[in-house]
């Protein structure tokens, strides 16, 4: 199936938040469609759709994201297949694809890629909505305290979220004068991107710290309390929908028993 076959055929719905979703359905066995994943599968798709707090969606603009049963690659574009490759056969299979147009994007999520994953599948849906909605800059200036906290943290001389929000913070320090602002427009936005995913997952599922970073990242990471920080950043400019709340637990601190050092 390609990208225009899927448009024609795809129900697109509309979830309370605003935010545009549908599922393609896999292949019978017999050829005909199966109608859409189990119950359960559908349940827990409009539940992470739902996790999207409404105040953000107009930032996606016209934005519309399809669950497909497998993304391939194949040759110079992208093709949809609603059944498993025959034994034998290999095809490159891809686990999203972002289509970034002025009027509108389109965001394809591969459900097979992430069977097995649903946390995987949870983090590759909000970090792409983040980064849509990162795109466009926030109304009315409601980003501004999100900017001064970037900045001040930048003077903490403290680590990222991601490689790219690291290479894009050690590029601004490396700026001249007259790449400055674009420099820190790059920096702002992969910065904005890691902290809106990370609060809308959060969101949806439970996020543990050690579970950010590679055990052998290449760039130091953000501090467990400047991450807060920024996570409850964003949760004051998009609050949680109804049904939805961020919770921060952070660990106690052991007691030292009589006798210990």
């Amino acid at each position: 199936m390609t990208i225009e076959e899927m448009l024609r055929s795809g129900r697109v719905q509309t979830a309370d938040n605003g935010l545009m979703y549908a599922v393609i359905p896999e292949a019978a066995s017999d050829g005909s469609e199966t109608g859409g994943g189990s119950g359960s599968s559908d349940r827990s798709l409009a539940h992470m759709v739902a996790a999207v707090p409404r105040a953000l969606v107009p930032r996606l603009g016209r934005s519309v994201c399809y669950f497909v049963p497998w993304l391939m690659k194949q040759r110079r574009t992208v093709a949809i297949a609603l059944e498993p490759a025959p034994e034998g056969e290999t095809r490159k299979e891809l686990c999203h694809h972002l289509d970034v147009k002025p009027n509108g994007n389109l965001l394809l999520v591969s459900l097979r890629f992430y069977e097995h994953d649903s946390y995987g599948l949870a983090m590759e849906f909000f970090d792409k909505v983040a980064y849509l909605a990162a795109l466009e800059p926030a109304a009315n200036g409601n980003g501004a305290d999100l900017d001064t906290l970037l900045r001040r943290q930048l003077e903490a001389k403290t680590g990222e979220l991601t490689p790219e929000a690291w290479d894009w913070r050690s590029g601004l320090a490396e700026a001249g004068p007259t790449a400055a602002a674009e420099a820190w427009l790059n920096y702002r936005r992969a910065a904005e991107t890691d902290a809106l995913g990370l609060y809308m997952a959060a969101l949806h599922t439970d996020i543990f710290y050690e579970d950010l970073f590679e055990p052998e990242s290449e760039f130091p990471p953000l501090d467990p309390e400047l991450v807060c920080e920024r996570v409850r950043a964003v949760e004051r400019l998009y609050p949680p929908n109804r049904g939805f709340s961020l919770q921060v637990v952070r660990p106690r601190r052991r007691r030292r028993t009589s006798g210990q050092k």
